[in-house]
């Protein structure tokens, strides 16, 4: 820790740059940070964090590589899969239908989808939203090849949903209970692209990563597609379930090498699939305090929570809200083969936190996070 007159100092040096919402770290205190990812070789796969406070970058750093085979280290433009953080941008894209009038959150889903199975019509959009539908995971369906659904055996979201609608019947009735389940977002996806008429990956990028400046930001349903700044995958095989998987099917010797590249090979957007970047997530994140993306009454749609015959009630549209030592965060992370990813936002304060990571079976980001507000917290860099 500072001693009395080092402290003194910070405090008098700190005053211009906490005006201009930068602030320039002492060189003990990123040390300390530093040695949070002490293990993350520098030849290896690591993390993206970074802090914004005020809509400005009070802190970011990368470790390790984008790219172990070329080298290539990671920054503040490296593109990560960051998994079910793409929840929050399915669930803007059914906010900017809703604030169109367009949708909303009462409707049927059999409005908007004339396929849904009919022992589904009790399902409403908001059952969907907020995970109370009683629809079965698509993967614990049986798909009509026979096949499993791990990545290596390609499946698309259309697989997915006809998988869900074959299976038929609903698990409980929608509202009385709350599941985790990527077949919401899925199905939010595909009415999203029903009422728009394009791609739900063309309407999130005109109606939301374009206004916004989020240039290196899509959602990856063509597997084919080149990204530039690309985060390969990793995960350390003795520590997957994945590899121990691919290695009981065949996939991979079982004398595996010390660390696996992986790539999913099966489209998996509206639940998952958005690539982006540090740089670009604190665009999305400034929106929450400029309203440039369809005003307030966007932000106070997707911050909306809704009471259920079940007792989850901090769900919001693919948010969450939470608590850190007493103050207010909303949240949310992910995971799939190869990457994690956290995200956690102070309203009350114009603070957030964000860990990328192409490296599954790390730390979780989460974790990273909650240290790295606790170093800021202890040396007054940050204050609640």
């Amino acid at each position: 820790m500072l001693n009395a007159k080092s402290w003194l100092l910070w405090i008098i040096l700190a005053i211009p740059f906490f005006a201009a919402g930068q602030v320039t770290i002492p060189k003990e205190v990123e040390d300390r940070i530093d040695r949070l990812f002490s293990e993350i070789p520098k030849e290896g796969p690591g993390y993206m964090i970074g802090v914004l406070k005020d809509q400005q970058v009070l802190f970011q750093k990368a470790y390790g590589l984008a790219n172990v085979e070329h080298q290539i280290p990671i920054s503040a433009q490296t593109v990560f899969n960051v998994a079910s953080l793409s929840k929050q941008f399915t669930a803007a894209a059914v906010a900017l239908l809703i604030l169109d009038e367009k949708l909303s959150l009462e409707d049927p889903v059999h409005q908007h989808i004339p396929e849904f199975p009919k022992a589904y019509h009790a399902i409403q959009v908001k059952h969907l939203m907020y995970m109370c539908s009683g629809l079965q995971e698509y993967y614990a369906c049986e798909r009509s090849n026979g096949t499993d659904w791990s990545s290596v055996n390609f499946f698309s979201i259309d697989t997915a949903i006809i998988a869900n609608f074959q299976y038929g019947k609903l698990n409980y009735e929608p509202g009385t209970r709350w599941s985790y389940s990527n077949i919401n977002f899925m199905l939010l996806a595909r009415i999203v692209e029903n009422i728009s008429g394009q791609r739900f990956s063309e309407f999130v990028q005109e109606r939301i990563f374009e206004p916004l400046g989020m240039h290196s930001t899509l959602i990856n349903d063509n597997i084919f597609q080149p990204i530039p700044h690309r985060a390969d995958g990793y995960l350390v095989p003795e520590q997957s379930n994945s590899a121990s998987y691919f290695q009981e099917k065949g996939v991979i010797p079982t004398s595996a090498v010390p660390l696996l590249q992986v790539r999913r090979n099966s489209p998996h957007y509206g639940g998952s699939g958005l690539y982006t970047s540090f740089a670009d997530l604190a665009k999305w994140d400034a929106n929450w305090y400029t309203h440039q993306l369809a005003g307030p009454a966007f932000y106070a749609l997707m911050h909306q929570r809704m009471p259920f015959d079940h007792s989850k009630t901090n769900d919001a549209f693919g948010l969450v809200f939470g608590d850190f030592n007493g103050e207010q965060i909303i949240w949310y992370d992910g995971q799939t083969l190869g990457f994690r990813a956290y995200m956690m936002r102070f309203p009350e304060h114009q603070l957030t936190v964000i860990c990328l990571s192409n490296l599954e079976t790390g730390p979780p980001p989460r974790t990273r996070t909650d240290k790295l507000l606790d170093i800021l917290l202890d040396y007054g860099i940050l204050r609640f």
